[in-house]
């Protein structure tokens, strides 16, 4: 894995002459334990998932070299600006060759410089980068995917290509009007209901309702419509699992929609 890009700014190329060195806190478990007075162990608040660490950290060492030491300030000047981007997309390349991103900010930079003839032409650089979600995204062939529903259920499957749980996107575009009862979309494994989000309100052949886990929204034509209309399973509303997971959309008798699901596939 070597980063290329963050925001405007592309990384040398240094492998394999100088080497780049990229570490990450991805993968790292944190319990979430409450102890129980006068008894041994303790309840797992967050039960059967592995709950991420709260921040992410991505740590990358490299090297800029230069012909001179004119064109080697220019990098460094180059580098040094990444810490007044702000939030930017981090962007990876793995070994197999496909890119992955998340959003950063630059935490630390430095660069030591000394005064002789190979600091002239060389500098090595560190950047720790700061990272709000701890997890990589790259692009899925498949979404958006589209499925036609209609009457009292409409199973269909969604497919996660990365290794930890994507939150998705629903839009909903109805065919025919949906009535006060509303629409839920849910997510089974081996027949049993595991996540849900519920819309118990009428919407419009006019209207489009969106419901995004990931920035836990829901807007009916581009205004804000959480509220007591709105009911979830779990608190991270929806979830998808690396794989296959079976979705089912549930409407009432005699209507339909199209529903747009939305979702990058999602990496430790």
């Amino acid at each position: 894995m070597r980063i290329i890009r963050f925001g405007a700014y592309t990384f040398p190329d240094t492998i394999p002459a100088s080497g780049e060195i990229v570490r990450t806190n991805f993968g790292n478990a944190v319990p979430r334990i409450d102890r129980l007075p006068g008894m041994d162990g303790g309840y797992d608040a967050f039960g059967d998932e592995a709950a991420p660490t709260e921040v992410g950290n991505v740590r990358c060492r490299f090297a800029l070299v230069a012909n001179s030491a004119a064109a080697l300030a220019g990098q460094i000047d180059a580098a040094r600006g990444m810490s007044g981007y702000g939030r930017a997309q981090l962007v990876i390349e793995t070994g197999a060759g496909d890119e992955r991103w998340t959003w950063a900010k630059v935490n630390s930079l430095t660069i030591p410089t000394e005064q002789d003839a190979i600091a002239d032409r060389y500098a090595e650089v560190t950047v720790d980068f700061q990272c709000a979600l701890p997890r990589w995204f790259s692009s899925n062939g498949d979404s958006p995917q589209v499925e036609v529903c209609s009457g009292a259920a409409t199973p269909f499957t969604v497919r996660n290509g990365g290794n930890a749980i994507a939150l998705p996107r629903f839009s909903i575009d109805p065919g025919t009007a949906i009535s006060s009862s509303g629409l839920t979309i849910q997510r089974l494994v081996d027949a049993v209901v595991v996540d849900e989000v519920e819309f118990a309100a009428a919407v419009l052949t006019t209207d489009t309702l969106v419901i995004d886990a990931q920035g836990l929204t829901v807007r009916k034509n581009g205004v804000d419509a959480y509220g007591s209309s709105f009911s979830a399973r779990h608190p991270a509303w929806f979830r998808l699992h690396p794989g296959d997971n079976t979705v089912r959309v549930i409407l009432g008798a005699g209507e339909s929609a199209s529903v747009t699901v939305t979702w990058d596939d999602t990496w430790y």
